[in-house]
């Protein structure tokens, strides 16, 4: 199992100034710019998964509610002069506090799932919470007759927006015209007649206040405010308190520059003494970012007994007629639904399998390193990718354990993972000298994602121990943290990069030993700890390659998005001579349950079980990936590099960089050795030419 690894002194003089890029640790393999690097597959699966298929358009959660049988609301009509005459317009809006100082997350346009209430001064044009367009299109209206009273008519035909979002101000669960204790925007409805447009905004605006403002936007980009300024008129506290910056973008596709604004809210009439709430409506008109706003009037009451004409409204405004009726107490939910991304997505995913393998040992100057691209997926449940690596003599063929059969002590990491683990063995070849483990859930706590990366030394005899105290002076290694939150979103400092830099070392005299540093070197000198000598990063995206029913060679081999990492070979422990062994599989949360996601030959199609009972070596073809073999894929011994089937200059640059990094895609004669054979026989190939 040993190979020589020697350079000849006679290397290609065309080789003088030649390297290949290292590869972004990113969880991507990219075709064009790492196929040189890595080379061909090294594996490729073929056992559909058993634990669970990623698939385009999956997420979990999304009980929105039903916001699409909402048909009560507050509804008007406004003369088309109102509008600029439009015949088609752009709608933004959404529900705030009544002196507009707070924004709710019920908004007409794009928000992500979940989006919580957005407070004070949001800018739609470049903050990241804030996706997509917060406003909509409307175009093709139909042309009905509708009566204005609080209730969608079919005229109005199909909702031109729905919900997306659970509401932050209130779910009203009273079911009177009134209604009380909640605010919503569950649906738009808008239609016209020849002089004036129908507006239906479906849900509830709850009788203390709230406001919903309404933006329109006429002509594009042409003219209309960039952001809220300031305000003049009876209504001008409209404008003057929310500091919204609206969308913008490199087009007028992108860009929302209102030109005029509705709001409707309710105020106290105590006059009478019998309606202390009373819904009333504003229009104003922006020059540039200030607008002048004026009250439309009121309404007598709630519901369709009052729905028609406001009153009481400043001179020259137009004719509008209102009515509001808060029914409702269906719609959106009051409470967050929990809902995660939709896949594709390079953080989620809702299954987990291996696809293919890459490796590439580089041993140069600057870069003394084992690079490994597994392609596939990892459910964000805390499945475990659990790999063990075998690089040099001794190591644990039945974890646990030593050679005689003794059980042994590892350390403990990742709530006794190693100890989960203990018992499975492996192919008799085959003697684990090192472990990681990579993992991505949600955090109880918070609720965020978290991506971790775990690692552990394996020794012959167990951990090592100090013979006086009898305590552990080997660690154990862990690195993580959130990358996003529970709904997808981005996080303060995402950990997307697990480069193990600390700052954690605990000193030795622990009964346990952790450490945010390597483990091997960190036991050699805990008071130096040496940041990134192990990287590693989770991609997600992959929704194609095997499935929980099929594994197509051709799929399995394209996936490019999975697990990369890149490890120092002294942390390691290469002895630089041994060819370096690679086992693993994907596990439950605990490590104690094997799915059928092997490296190596066939396990399936049955999930391997409980994972001390494994043994590896009662399971037909070899259960490990040999890293250090020659890898071929093309027509000839040349043939190295892609486009595979032709011979080109590519083919030369992949030889030469093999030959002078002693990689063993060079070692066309697999003796083991680097020298002018190897060359002539690459020459050879070469010249023959593919078939």
């Amino acid at each position: 199992m040993t190979r020589t690894h020697t350079l000849c002194a006679a290397l290609l003089a065309a080789s003088a100034g030649l390297a290949i890029a290292q590869p972004v640790i990113d969880g991507v393999y990219d075709d064009a710019t790492e196929n040189q690097f890595y080379g061909p597959i090294r594996w490729v699966n073929t056992v559909p998964t058993g634990f669970g298929d990623n698939v385009a358009g999956m997420f979990n959660g999304g009980n929105f509610g039903d916001p699409e049988n909402v048909t009560t609301g507050v509804e008007f009509s406004i003369p088309k002069s109102a509008l600029g005459n439009a015949t088609s317009f752009r709608l933004a809006g959404w529900v705030t506090s009544g002196d507009r100082s707070f924004m709710s997350n019920q908004i007409i346009g794009s928000l992500p799932i979940d989006t919580t209430n957005i407070g004070g001064a949001p800018d739609f044009s470049d903050e990241v919470r804030f996706p997509g367009h917060q406003f909509i299109d409307v175009s093709s209206i139909p042309t009905a007759t509708i009566v204005v009273d609080g209730s969608a008519d079919a005229g109005y035909g199909a909702a031109i927006f729905t919900q997306m979002n659970y509401t932050g101000f209130g779910d009203s669960q009273d079911g009177t015209d009134i209604g009380g204790g909640g605010s919503e925007i569950d649906q738009v409805f808008i239609a016209q007649d020849a002089n004036n447009y129908y507006f239906m905004i479906a849900g509830n605006l709850e009788a203390n206040g709230n406001g919903l403002d309404l933006h329109i936007d006429v002509d594009g980009d042409a003219s209309g405010a960039a952001a809220t300024g300031t305000g003049s008129g009876s209504g001008a506290f409209i404008v003057d308190n929310p500091g919204v910056t609206f969308d913008s973008g490199a087009g007028s596709a992108d860009t929302f520059r209102p030109d005029y604004i509705i709001s409707i809210d309710s105020f106290d009439d105590d006059a009478d003494g019998a309606t202390p709430n009373v819904p009333r409506a504003w229009y104003g008109v922006y020059n540039g970012d200030n607008a002048q706003v004026d009250l439309l009037g009121n309404l007598a009451g709630y519901g369709a007994a009052n729905g028609g004409a406001l009153t009481g409204g400043d001179p020259g405004v137009p004719a509008v007629s209102l009515a509001v009726d808060n029914s409702n107490v269906a719609g959106v939910i009051g409470s967050p639904s929990q809902a995660t991304p939709v896949s594709p997505d390079a953080d989620w995913a809702y299954g987990s399998e291996l696809d293919n393998l890459r490796a590439k040992i580089v041993q140069d100057g600057n870069n003394n390193n084992l690079y490994i691209f597994i392609g596939g997926n990892f459910e964000v449940n805390f499945n475990k990718l659990s790999l063990f690596i075998d690089c040099q003599p001794g190591g644990q063929n039945s974890l646990g354990f030593d050679t005689n059969g003794d059980p042994v002590t590892n350390v403990d990491i990742s709530f006794g993972a190693l100890q989960n683990q203990a018992g499975v063995t492996f192919e008799p070849d085959f003697l684990a000298d090192y472990w990681l483990d990579i993992n991505t859930g949600q955090d109880g706590g918070s609720g965020n994602l978290i991506n971790f990366t775990d690692a552990a030394v394996l020794r012959s005899n167990g951990a090592l121990v100090d013979p006086i105290s009898e305590l552990l002076l080997d660690y154990g290694a862990f690195f993580g943290g959130d990358v996003t939150d529970g709904q997808g979103n981005p996080v303060g400092s995402p950990v997307e990069l697990m480069d193990f830099s600390g700052p954690r070392v605990d000193l030795p005299g622990s009964a346990s030993l952790f450490t945010n540093y390597a483990p091997r070197m960190t036991q050699i000198d805990f008071s130096n700890p040496i940041p990134g000598l192990i990287k590693t990063a989770i991609d997600n995206s992959n929704v194609a390659g095997v499935t929980d029913s099929t594994a197509t060679d051709a799929a399995a081999r394209a996936v490019s998005t999975g697990i990369e990492i890149c490890i120092d070979l002294d942390e390691l422990g290469w002895d630089g001579s041994q060819d370096i062994l690679l086992a693993g599989w994907i596990a439950s949360g605990g490590f104690t349950f094997a799915s059928n996601q092997v490296l190596g030959d066939s396990a399936g199609p049955d999930n391997l079980g409980n994972v001390p009972d494994i043994d590896f070596s009662a399971i037909p073809g070899v259960q490990y990936v040999n890293l250090s073999a020659a890898v071929q894929e093309g027509c000839n011994a040349a043939d190295l590099a892609s486009p595979f089937g032709v011979l080109d200059l590519a083919d030369i640059s992949a030889f030469i960089a093999g030959f002078t990094s002693a990689d063993p895609v060079a070692d066309l004669n697999n003796d083991g050795v680097f020298d002018l054979s190897d060359i002539s026989a690459f020459v050879a190939a070469f010249t023959a030419g593919c078939p």
